[in-house]
């Protein structure tokens, strides 16, 4: 009787995945465009309250004795919630159908599927394409397919306490400035020296703004002098212009806390990670990453919006 040797050497591709995975997960949720800028809340499952104090103080005349009746100082504890929806990716894949194609001149074995080529370049664009998906997600989720709300909805005139801006004007090339100048406008004073006020908008509008610029002979003002692309200050403000993908398509601009936006996320454990595996039942090579993910903002009177679709 042939003996068969049915052991399989996995040592690089468990390796690749065992010391990677989480992290090209970690990568995927918390460095896509908004999260890098919002408030990341990790540890979330399920539903998960952002705490939040406030406070309010009253000063009277000086003098001896204690005034209960005119002191209404106030610190307050209030809460909203992160209500996160679970979500996963998989997909299978199967080396050997490389074999007639370019890709199959980088197997090892072609008559096997217990190796795939190029493993960290796919995992990579995996990572890429997971953090569209997020991106999106904190703008445009909503409270019936996702079981909450994206910032796109939650800033705007359906949340009670956001600013609004009145017959706001309509963004392009030679309207930006105008527009950003409308929603600082509308800017409670409370907030409008804070270091953290971030104005979001499309790509597509940021290019706008750009220009806009541009020919308003504001050369001086680099669109990464904010130390990255598609981020730059607001002449003669500290306020960040941000052109992010999640308002692709979009005319909605925004303005607020970036402390403010928070984003719910899991990655606290290894059930959140992207893994890549040989499965011997199925002789093929699967992916699977499941996470965590909400996002919600914790004070809406610090936020403003011009709701424009």
């Amino acid at each position: 009787m042939k003996k068969h040797n049915f052991s399989f050497d996995l040592t690089g591709l468990n390796t690749y995945t065992d010391e990677i995975g989480g992290l090209l997960l970690s990568e995927a949720i918390v460095k896509a465009k908004t999260p890098e800028i919002c408030y990341i809340q990790a540890g979330v499952k399920g539903t998960q309250a952002i705490n939040l104090l406030s406070s309010s103080i009253s000063i009277g005349d000086g003098g001896c004795g204690w005034d209960s009746n005119s002191n209404s100082s106030a610190t307050t504890f209030t809460q909203r919630n992160l209500a996160t929806k679970l979500y996963k990716y998989q997909e299978t894949l199967c080396p050997t159908s490389l074999r007639e194609y370019w890709a199959g001149m980088f197997l090892n074995n072609p008559a096997s599927n217990e190796e795939l080529p190029l493993e960290e370049m796919i995992a990579e664009l995996k990572v890429k394409e997971i953090q569209k998906f997020v991106e999106d997600k904190v703008w445009n989720a909503t409270l019936s397919g996702d079981g909450y709300n994206g910032f796109y909805t939650t800033i705007s005139s359906g949340t009670s306490g956001v600013n609004l801006v009145t017959s706001a004007t309509t963004p392009s090339s030679s309207t930006m400035l105008t527009c950003v100048d409308e929603v600082i406008a509308a800017c409670p004073d409370a907030i409008r020296e804070d270091d953290d006020l971030v104005v979001f908008m499309s790509p597509q509008n940021y290019n706008n703004y750009v220009v806009n610029l541009r020919t308003a002979n504001y050369f001086h003002f680099d669109p990464t002098s904010a130390g990255e692309e598609f981020i730059t200050f607001h002449p003669a403000t500290r306020i960040r212009v941000v052109g992010v993908p999640g308002l692709s398509g979009k005319n909605r601009i925004v303005l607020g806390k970036s402390s403010q936006m928070v984003i719910g996320v899991g990655l606290m454990d290894n059930s959140e990670r992207l893994d890549m595996w040989y499965s011997r039942d199925n002789d093929e090579v699967r992916l699977q990453a499941q996470f965590n993910l909400a996002s919600n903002i914790a004070f809406p009177e610090n936020f403003v919006s011009n709701d424009l679709v």
